[in-house]
């Protein structure tokens, strides 16, 4: 639950710290893990990534939705999301 791993085939991205590599410890027989590559982080994204527009979950497609969601923070492209 604290790796919100709840379904089979799910990825999250968690900070590494003492206590979560100590939770890693625990689950490893049933998890993999390890440090994800740039492109690996851009194909996710592409792929599976959406934004949260109105209240309604848009998958991205294309830099607008990027650009229209958060923006305001300087994020224009996928390139600006991953980096």
């Amino acid at each position: 639950q604290l790796f919100r791993l709840r379904q089979i085939h799910n990825a999250s991205f968690v900070k590494l710290n003492e206590s979560t590599v100590r939770m890693l410890r625990l689950i490893e027989p049933y998890v993999t893990y390890g440090y994800p590559t740039r492109s690996t982080i851009e194909k996710l994204i592409l792929k599976r990534g959406f934004g949260k527009l109105n209240k309604q979950r848009i998958p991205i497609a294309d830099n607008s939705v990027i650009e229209e969601g958060v923006g305001s923070v300087g994020i224009k492209c996928c390139a600006d999301l991953i980096h």
